[in-house]
């Protein structure tokens, strides 16, 4: 059955197939308002249909980004090991020239910070097949690592005005990634008690649940753009003294121990 209307992307399943028609009809026409595949203002859908890169609703209120792709059709695209968890997509580039802040490569830089899901098409013949949503896992400079979102991944957006104590966006949605690295934080997490480093809540014990965030001890632009986040790189905190040592680490040139000293009440 056709797609009539944008957000019904959001409801398909990995596996399920929509006609290259169909697909470019729904990019089309989405924002002609007595068009049957309009869904409203907030769910345009921008970029043209033959581009390979679109997005659901208008920056920075964006709820979905829809990539569709020829696996090979470019030097870094295509899919990681057999399993296809993680795909490499290009960066657009104008003339060999890439600028993040074109909107097709600023949909994909910032969907860390704002998590909204990026909706992955490979091609099949005359039809676009879904592979399922995925999540801007690196950031390289010339194309971007997605990584396959499943029911059980717990992801947190930045809080909004975290913002303003970073300076570069690239470098900053970088940071909120090393952050994240799913391998180092869940290695981490079962080497240590999910105790708050400075202020020892447990949110078990407090709230019963289980829950803490992995803060990265070093500025993330201190290192080269090949380093290997180890589990001694981070810290396990509460999101209050998270977001204190942020403010910390920005208004001053204290390292993580000298502010963690400090509001512990020691420094």
């Amino acid at each position: 059955m056709p797609i009539k209307k944008p957000r019904g992307l959001l409801s398909l399943q990995p596996g399920e197939s929509i006609t290259k028609r169909n697909l470019y009809d729904l990019i089309q026409y989405s924002k002609v308002e007595d068009s049957e595949f309009w869904g409203g203002a907030d769910s345009t859908i921008g970029n043209t249909p033959q581009q390979g890169i679109n997005w659901i609703g208008s920056p920075p209120e964006t709820i979905g980004v829809i990539i569709k792709t020829r696996p090979g059709s470019y030097e870094h695209d295509g899919w990681m090991s057999d399993q296809r968890d993680s795909y490499q997509y290009s960066f657009k580039a104008r003339n060999g020239k890439i600028s993040y802040t074109e909107k097709a490569n600023e949909v994909l830089v910032k969907q860390p910070q704002q998590l909204y899901p990026i909706l992955l098409f490979t091609e099949s013949k005359q039809s676009w097949l879904y592979e399922g949503s995925f999540d801007v896992a690196e950031i390289k400079e010339s194309f971007v690592v997605l990584s396959r979102r499943t029911s059980l991944q717990q992801l947190v957006a930045a809080e909004p005005d975290e913002r303003l104590y970073q300076e570069g966006e690239k470098r900053y949605i970088t940071h909120l990634l090393a952050e994240r690295s799913s391998g180092v934080v869940a290695e981490i997490k079962a080497s240590k008690s999910w105790s708050c480093e400075i202020c020892a809540i447990n949110f078990q014990s407090k709230y019963g649940y289980p829950y803490i965030e992995a803060h990265h001890k070093k500025p993330i632009s201190s290192y080269s753009s090949n380093y290997a986040v180890s589990a001694s790189d981070l810290a396990l905190l509460c999101p209050n003294c998270h977001k204190a040592v942020h403010i910390h680490m920005k208004q001053s040139y204290l390292s993580y121990e000298e502010i963690k000293s400090k509001l512990m009440g020691n420094g």
